[in-house]
Formats: structure tokens, sequence, C-alpha cells
């Protein structure tokens, strides 16, 4: 059962990868979904399963799906192509194999995986750049095997399986739950039916109803996107206009930002419908859970202020000159991931370039936001998670590309830096974004203090309309995906 999801999360979200197809309708023995966000029909999918494949010689279970979609982002239209096939034992339900791409506007990226007992290796190609690796479960860790995961499988409520998966998006091993709950009445094609409740936690949660047989009905994802059975003539049909970040934005009550938004220095919200835990309190954001209920089980409402900090102009702090040189509790924002290559000699050069032997914290910063704004042309369409040296091959974007491109040249000279995601104000809503704070020393109680700057959107500082949900990496937004497109904002106050 677990492929069938997968791979329909896989066909509609845009944080993963799928395989680019021909726009000829494929053959009439598999199943088509139409991609609904809201009841906006955004496009389909084609699922089909062949039990009788072979792989490497050997009976394997085949699965595959593709989907095409056509979306509005911040007045641009795109259309995004994907497609996966995975091979899997046909008894154990173990993955053998998996092949995934996507294509937008042109930049295609495709994930070739193969896996044993212990191990999956890859080879990516990302837009161009290529890359490749073997990721090995560590003693005790498992990969995801559901032995019902086969066709025709009737689901079992109460099972709950855990273990690691494979995400093609990040090249990662990603910690992942499948929950199998009762049946629950839900609406199909505007027909009411009883299915099984299936829950997937990992790198995309999700939840899908199934039928007797496992056999896929509906899945939701994060956004509020949906994948339901429909006819075939239906999954092909026209689809629906509209702009998916205004379709998945969030539009304020109380207070009006309309006219102080962008000059706003403190501002004091209430976020309802949140399920994941937010970052830890710091100079930038404090929250504090309220007693008002959720509208569903698990919610909280909380009671958040944003303080927006202009860069000093008094000097504050040197750089670090290398991530040991920093305090513990800083270390993990100077170090260099696999999307953030700070000690590349490449990135250091181009830091050291544009800081041109400047040391104070603040006036790094400064510098570096206004370069990386200046060098990346912003493009909506670009669907997939890239590293800093695939952006500078290609630099054009989004936020969180603005984001990582800051990251590597601020954390290649010293500045720890933390990559932030969450939900900002523009054009009358709050819309899911990304943002660099830096820390420029400590106060007068010896609290760090950190700035959040706006490098996107060419403002030294980001206002108090930030919101921020997650830290660290951009990558983290996966934590909080299942709260996407649910939360509410009311405005308490703004000055």
């Amino acid at each position: 059962m677990l492929r069938y999801f997968t791979l329909a999360i896989a066909a509609c979200c845009l944080a993963l990868s799928a395989h680019a197809q021909k726009t000829t309708p494929p053959a009439e023995r598999g199943t088509y979904f139409g991609i609904y966000l809201k009841d906006l029909k955004l496009g389909h999918m084609y699922q089909e399963t062949d039990t009788k494949a072979t792989y490497n010689g050997k009976p394997a279970n085949k699965l595959m799906a593709r989907s095409v979609m056509n979306i509005g982002m911040m007045g641009s239209e795109s259309t995004i192509k994907t497609s996966a096939t995975v091979f899997m034992h046909p008894k154990t339900g173990a993955t053998l194999s998996e092949d995934s791409t996507t294509e937008a506007s042109g930049r295609v990226t495709t994930v070739k995986a193969t896996y044993t007992e212990r191990s999956v290796s890859y080879v990516a190609d990302i837009q161009g750049t290529k890359k490749s690796g073997t990721l090995t479960l560590k003693p005790g860790e498992t990969f995801l095997r559901d032995p019902s995961d086969t066709p025709g499988s009737k689901p079992i409520p109460g099972t709950h399986t855990k273990g690691k998966s494979f995400s093609a998006d990040t090249q990662t091993l990603v910690d992942t739950e499948i929950v199998v709950r009762e049946k629950e009445l839900v609406v199909v094609g505007n027909k009411s039916v009883m299915a099984y409740k299936i829950q997937s936690l990992g790198t995309v949660p999700s939840t899908t109803f199934v039928d007797d047989s496992g056999a896929m009905l509906l899945t939701r994802v994060a956004l509020g996107i949906e994948i339901r059975r429909v006819p075939r003539e239906v999954a092909l049909g026209s689809n629906g206009k509209g702009d998916l970040a205004e379709l998945v934005g969030t539009r304020p009550t109380g207070i009006s930002l309309e006219k102080i938004a962008r000059a706003s220095r403190t501002a004091t919200y209430e976020l309802g419908s949140v399920t994941r835990p937010l970052p830890a309190n710091d100079s930038v954001q404090r929250w504090e859970e309220l007693p008002i209920p959720g509208r569903e089980k698990g919610e909280k409402t909380l009671k958040i202020t944003v303080t927006s900090l202009d860069l000093p102009t008094s000097t504050t702090v040197a750089l670090f000159a290398s991530p040991e040189a920093a305090p513990e509790r800083l270390r993990r924002f100077l170090k260099a991931t696999e999307f953030v290559p700070s000690t590349d000699a490449s990135f250091i050069a181009l830091a050291r370039q544009v800081i041109r032997g400047e040391t104070d914290a603040a006036r790094v910063a400064e510098l570096l936001a206004t370069y990386t704004h200046k060098s990346i042309k912003p493009d909506p369409s670009i669907a997939a998670v890239r590293t800093a040296g695939d952006i500078r091959k290609d630099p054009r974007g989004v936020c969180r590309d603005y984001t990582t491109y800051f990251a590597t040249l601020a954390r290649a000279v010293g500045l720890p830096t933390k990559q932030c995601t969450g939900i900002a104000y523009a054009n009358g809503l709050f819309l899911y974004h990304a943002w660099p704070e830096v820390w420029l020393g400590t106060d007068e109680n010896g609290a760090d203090l950190w700035v959040a700057l706006e490098p996107t959107w060419g403002a030294p500082f980001a206002d108090a309309t930030h919101i921020k949900l997650t830290e660290g990496e951009i990558t983290d937004v996966a934590s909080i995906a299942a709260d996407m497109g649910r939360y509410t904002v009311k405005v308490l106050s703004i000055q």
C-alpha cells in the first residue's frame, strides 16, 4: 500500500521530484486521478501497476505514476510534468529501485536510486548538476517495509510501520511512519463511501483513503492539495485557472497591515491551526500558547510577537575564523551542508570579494544581502530545491534560492546564519516565504542577538510581518508540511 501513496504525493507536490513525459495519454489499464486545490483542478495523474514485471531477471511489482499540472505562480504560468517508477519485491514489499524526475519551465531534475538490504545508492541530475552517493542505515535502523505493500492487499487497521525512506528531493534518508486506521465516511467524486484511512508521516505528511483492495480513492497532502480518483475524461479535461501563491495564502483578520507592513518594526499575532512546534523564542520572535481550542484535535493557537531590528550602525562583533571558533550553540549555523557548500573555496573567494575586507558582522550582512538580491533574478517557476552551486550556475529562483545563496556566502566568511521559513505579508495575504537571520553578538543580558534580513525583496531587514515557523536549514520546511495551507492569522497589534 505504501508505494501507492508515495507515488501519488510525488505526482502532486512541488517539494518532490518526478520524471517528465510526453502528453500522449498512457494505456487504459491504469487509474486516473484529478489533482485539486480548493476544488480548483490543477491537473491530472495516471497510475499503473504491473504485478508480472521483472527486475534484474527476477519477479517484481512495478508501480508507475505520471502527472501534468498547470499552475500560476505570482503572475507566471508554469507546466510541471512528473513521473515516478518503483520496482518492489513481490512478497516483502522491499524497494528494489526507484526513478523520479520533474520538468518545470524546461528545467529537468532526475534521481535514480537502487537499494540493497542496508543502503541506497543514487545518481541525480539537478537541472544539469550531477551528483551521486550512497546512504547506509545505522545500526538498528531499517528501511520502511510493509509486507502488505502489494497490489490487491487488504488494509489491516491498527498496522503501524516505521522506518527510513529515501527522499529523492533532498537525497537523504528520512524517518517515516505509516498508520492504518479504521474505515471512515469520505466523499469521492460526489459520492460518500466508507474507506480505510491511512496516515503517512515523513517528508510530506499525507492522509490517504483506500478501498477494500488497497486501491487509492483520495489522498490529501500539504497546502490542501487533493488527488481524487475520477473518470478518464474528467482527469484529462480542462484545468481551472488560479494563482497557487494566492490559493494557499492566508488572508489575515484583525488590524489592517496595508499601510504599515513594510515599515513595521513590531507586531503581535494570533496564529491558529498549529500542530507542529515553532522555533524557540529569540530576539526576533517570541510566542506563547493561548487557551483557545483548535478546530481539530491536536491544534493549538499561539500568540506571536515579532520584532524587526535594523542592522546596527555601530560596531557589532567580528566574524568567526572557523565554526570551531564559535560557541557550541552557534556552530550548526556556521557549518556547510549539501545545499550550503560554505567550505567550497570558490564561495569563500566570492564572499571575501564581496565584503572587501570588512570584518564587522553587521556590515558584512548588509553587503552580502545586497549582493544576493542583485545577483539572482526572480523566477517563480523554479520547482526544485537547489544547492548554492546550482543557483550560481543558473541565478534565477524563488525566496528559498535567495536564502540558500546568502547563507552560503555568509557562513563562508564566518557569519552565523539561520535559514528561516514561514509566512510573510504581501499583496493582502500571508504567503509562504523564506529569509535568513544573522547573529550579531549578545545583548546587555547576554542573550543572542539575531536580525532577520530580506535579500529576496531587497530590503536590508525583514519587517515585522515575517512569522517564523522553522529555522536552521531550508529543508526544515518539511517539519511543518502538515500545517501548510491551514494556518489562520489575526493581527492583534502592529507599529
